[in-house]
């Protein structure tokens, strides 16, 4: 007998007696260690198998689905929003939720496929409601065991795979909302920012809103080269605002029943989604949709361009106040903006900034329509003494798939863990002992930080963003474990070094190019126990290796080619927001 396990829930049977096939993002020591019988169905590999498969699906479906969508939470709203103005609320949302359950289902069927008889835990949950918003939902989809394992049970249910099925008596699970509640009181507000900006507003019209994660005196200096006041929008969009909402957790199915996809389809899977979607549109398009119109009503009415780096994409306040201000005015402009460093494929099978902007600004040289390059804000020089010290910049990424076209997924992550364990292990005894670990902090479902703190010792784990700022400008050598913001940051200030599998992360040929440059030069590495060599071999004079024409030359041409980095950018953004704001 074979079952299958799709979330980690199915500890709790006795899986002795049987063949257990094991998702790869399941094959967690912890449970499944003992099992005699066990095989392991690579998720990575069957995601690069199915790619382009997917994207195509994803994009094809919705082009038929979003037109409907919108009519019909018009009609319910009893409101008059654009396609464009919907797409502001319900992106990246409806992406996600096709993405992710396309990739669920075509799982499905291969094990069907490969395994025509299977048992399978089926769960029973108490009170399941949609998730609230975007930021809920992707918590929901990417972390949560009980979420996950809904998933694959709807499919089954849809696809009348009945036969097989284990239900635990008398056992119920639950979501975990508190979540929602963790994240929306986590960014602490800065209550003389919060004041000055009521007190300005009340005085001022305010026709200019910059919202960039940067540090304060590049905003200011962008604000002050504009001519504008410094304004945020902390005041009006604080999250903390939706907690009482949340807590409503209010679902009205008979008014969700409403809603009339009546399309028929020759595809299973589009039509298990007309069924599905009704009950997974998250409650801040439904339940919760005039109560968050009614917390930035009349706000900022005299705002006429809005500049953004992050804030627009979770925020439902804003992305609400947003939507109502590009239904209330055609002329009002949306800019938006990269908000870190950035490496890997520019494929996506939705691009939300994009989509929703009327100008994009890139980090990058290669750009689109609509797009214009600008100097990266994170990318910063210091003259900071540097200490004897090796700090360690690690991933990690959630328990289930995300981001499949630019970065690893799944299994793919532990490569990064044996790599660095292969790094220290081979690294010289005294030099071993300077080694300090950043765990990843955002995403951690694999929980490396753990592993890590086995091999390191707690005292030498850095879980404090101030003290992991204060380390990255001053260790003598930094190693990131992945190309984007970490590694870029590191690399523009001294001796810093890559420790990567390219083949888990989707390069454009361009960036494969200057990739390549690192790799020939001993910059970047794929094999731990090389770049310990390596370091063991320059460890007497490291500032004169790094220092050599063709290694600068090497991490310039890198920099240069993947983000665009200058000594003043606030120069450069103010001249290019002049184009748009003035």
């Amino acid at each position: 007998m074979k079952l299958i396990h799709f979330s980690g829930l199915e500890k709790n049977l006795n899986c002795s007696k049987y063949n257990n096939i094991i998702l790869s993002w399941n094959s967690d020591n912890s449970y499944i260690k003992d099992f005699k019988n066990k095989e392991i169905f690579y998720v990575a590999k069957f995601w690069q198998k199915n790619l382009y498969k997917v994207k195509n699906k994803v994009i094809n479906f919705k082009k038929r689905l979003f037109p409907i969508l919108c009519k019909e939470l018009n009609l319910l709203n009893n409101i008059n929003y654009s396609n464009k103005e919907w797409e502001i609320l319900l992106e990246p949302w409806l992406n996600l939720y096709l993405e992710t359950n396309y990739f669920r289902w075509l799982i499905i069927n291969e094990l069907t496929k490969i395994h025509k008889n299977f048992d399978y835990l089926e769960i029973r949950v108490r009170k399941r409601i949609p998730a609230f918003d975007t930021l809920q939902f992707n918590e929901f989809n990417y972390n949560d065991d009980v979420f996950n394992h809904l998933i694959f049970q709807d499919v089954l249910k849809f696809i009348n795979k009945t036969k097989g099925k284990r239900t635990l008596k008398q056992k119920i699970f639950k979501l975990q909302n508190h979540f929602i509640y963790k994240m929306y009181t986590k960014i602490k507000n800065n209550f003389f920012l919060i004041l000055y900006e009521k007190i300005i507003s009340n005085i001022f019209q305010i026709k200019t809103l910059i919202n960039l994660r940067t540090r304060k005196i590049n905003f200011i200096k962008i604000c002050l080269k504009l001519k504008i006041l410094p304004f945020k929008g902390l005041s009006v969009f604080d999250r903390n605002k939706l907690i009482k909402i949340t807590k409503k957790e209010n679902f009205n199915k008979k008014k969700r029943m409403n809603l009339k996809f009546t399309l028929k389809s020759k595809s299973k899977f589009e039509n298990y989604i007309f069924e599905k979607i009704k009950n997974d549109i998250p409650r801040i398009f439904i339940e919760n949709f005039n109560d968050i119109k009614k917390i930035h009503q009349n706000e900022l009415s005299q705002t006429n361009v809005v500049v953004s780096d992050a804030i627009h994409e979770y925020n439902p306040i804003f992305k609400s106040w947003l939507a109502a201000k590009k239904n209330s005015n055609k002329n009002f402009k949306i800019i938006t903006a990269d908000h870190g460093g950035l490496y890997g494929s520019s494929d996506r099978i939705y691009n939300y900034n994009h989509s929703i902007s009327s100008i994009d600004l890139k980090y990058q040289k290669n750009i689109l329509k609509k797009q214009i390059s600008i100097p990266c804000l994170f990318l910063e020089k210091n003259n900071k003494n540097q200490k004897d010290k090796i700090l360690i910049i690690c991933k990690d990424i959630p328990k289930y798939p995300r981001h499949f076209f630019n970065g690893p997924m799944s299994e793919e992550i532990n490569f990064e863990y044996f790599q660095v364990k292969g790094f220290i292990k081979n690294l010289e005894k005294h030099m071993n002992e300077k080694i300090f670990v950043r765990p990843y902090m955002v995403h951690n479902g694999w929980k490396l930080y753990k592993k890590y703190q086995e091999i390191v010792g707690k005292n030498k784990m850095i879980f404090e963003n101030s003290h992991y700022q204060k380390l990255k400008d001053e260790a003598i050598i930094r190693i990131a474990t992945y190309p984007q913001t970490a590694f870029l940051e590191s690399l523009i200030n001294g001796p810093t070094f890559l420790l990567l599998n390219t083949k888990h992360w989707y390069e454009t040929k361009r960036n494969k190019k200057f990739m390549d440059i690192l790799f020939k030069n001993k910059i970047a590495f794929k094999n731990g126990k090389d770049l310990a060599l390596h370091l063991n071999k320059i460890e007497n004079n490291i500032q004169g290796w790094w220092h050599q024409k063709k290694i600068q030359r090497s991490v310039n041409l890198f920099l240069k080619n993947t983000n665009i980095y200058d000594n003043d950018p606030t120069s450069q953004w103010a001249e290019t927001l002049k184009k748009f704001i003035l």
